[in-house]
């Protein structure tokens, strides 16, 4: 059911939001030089480690012909921290526009990345984001 409900959210969310009313914020650029942006307006905090968030990834070089892709995490705001994949959407042109080339919602495994990563740099902002919320 919990399965469903993400599936049915990221599908709504595909539909009915538009990147054009996304607020994203650079976050950085990976070692491949891509820009990583983050949603903070549609983060949702579930509770002090649960968080689900939006990222906006724009390539320097086109990956299968695509420029750009939406992700929805989940991150583990514990110790140690970590994150998976919810579901992604990869976009032929930058900033996730035009139609989407690629769609899946299929759940990945945790995850877990290095001291220094960009994926590192959002988990800590998203998880000082819910300790801020319950404290």
């Amino acid at each position: 059911m919990k399965k469903l409900i993400l599936i049915t959210a990221f599908l709504s969310s595909l539909v009915f939001t538009s990147v054009c009313f996304a607020e994203w914020t650079l976050l950085g650029t990976d070692v491949k030089g891509n820009r990583v942006y983050i949603d903070l307006k549609t983060i949702q905090i579930k509770n002090k480690r649960s968080v689900f968030f939006w990222v906006l990834t724009d390539r320097a070089k086109p990956v299968h012909g695509d420029l750009s892709s939406k992700t929805f995490w989940e991150a583990d705001c514990g110790i140690p921290r970590k994150e998976r994949i919810l579901a992604f959407s990869t976009y032929p042109q930058p900033m996730a526009q035009g139609d989407p080339s690629l769609t899946s919602s299929k759940t990945r495994e945790w995850d877990y990345h290095p001291p220094g990563s960009v994926m590192e740099t959002i988990l800590n902002k998203v998880c000082a984001l819910a300790e801020k919320k319950f404290k």
